[in-house]
């Protein structure tokens, strides 16, 4: 698999270090032990996600038509803001340096938490740990599909160019995370989202949809895992849309994507672990013939 994606990459002229540092940890992590080939077989998906989401420009130009300013207007009917307008641009214009702080953060952070997690359930020897490896995969799957079914503009994008005709030369904005970056004197955001290939990938939210899946998985673990899972999961969601990236429309889409996933994979697993029947004896049928 590793070989096959970076003559894959090398192919499509779109080789960059991390693909080779991707495939050499996999060949790594395949050949270092029992104990890492443990990890390699439930997070297999991990590193199929990351082939899915980097491969996205491939498969662009069978994308349907892009839309701009209806999605704009829906939601400014649906989830009006004061002034007539809608959330993105009512909080474009009152940021503030605290809130920059913090939702930057979670906008750097939510990716990881899943990541952590995961390792958590690794080390615990716990089965959510591949469950939320393929869910995440069946996310992340949707979303890119979507993507391509109705490509969708963001918030930022609607600012900068307008609700016209899709600008398909627009260049990937950091949009209000450029804000963190200048805080923190880093290009933290601004280098992450040269790299998107899709600028019109806004719906559903895979920002929102994260969060909200671990929130999902950790569910079972007690009240202090609900309510930190919740309150980050909470702060992404209204980050998406003050950060102009993501309209409300988009949240909840992500949201209803990762409760799709998360049910599908509980019902592929349930139908695994489901224990084979047992054949009784007919004599233990209650049989009385000699």
């Amino acid at each position: 698999m590793a070989t096959g994606h970076l003559t894959l990459v090398i192919a499509t002229g779109r080789l960059r270090w991390e693909h080779v540092a991707a495939d050499v940890l996999l060949m790594g992590v395949a050949w270092a032990g029992p104990r890492t080939r443990r990890f390699l077989a439930g997070g297999f998906p991990l590193w199929l996600t990351g082939m899915l989401l980097d491969s996205q420009s491939l498969w662009l130009f069978v994308r349907g038509t892009i839309h701009t300013g209806d999605l704009w207007e829906l939601e400014r009917q649906w989830f009006p803001a004061p002034g007539g307008t809608h959330w993105p641009e009512w909080w474009s214009t009152r940021f503030h340096p605290v809130l920059d702080l913090f939702c930057g953060f979670s906008y750097a952070a939510y990716l990881y938490e899943v990541f952590v997690v995961a390792i958590f359930f690794f080390v615990k020897k716990d089965s959510r740990f591949e469950r939320l490896c393929w869910a995440f995969l069946a996310v992340n799957a949707l979303g890119v599909v979507t993507y391509l079914v109705y490509p969708a503009a963001p918030p930022w994008y609607i600012l900068q160019y307008g609700p016209g005709p899709a600008n398909l030369a627009a260049l990937p904005s950091p949009a209000g995370t450029a804000r963190f970056d200048a805080l923190l004197g880093i290009n933290y955001f601004a280098s992450f989202y040269s790299r998107n290939p899709n600028v019109f990938g806004a719906m559903p939210s895979l920002h929102a949809a994260y969060p909200f899946m671990v929130t999902l998985f950790v569910w079972h673990r007690g009240w202090a895992w609900r309510v930190s899972a919740v309150l980050f999961a909470a702060l992404v969601a209204f980050s998406a849309v003050y950060l102009t990236h993501h309209y409300i429309l988009d949240v909840l889409a992500g949201l209803v994507a990762a409760l799709a996933a998360f049910l599908a994979v509980e019902a592929v697993f349930a139908r695994r672990t489901v224990p084979a029947p047992v054949a009784v004896p007919l004599t233990s049928r209650g049989d009385t013939r000699a």
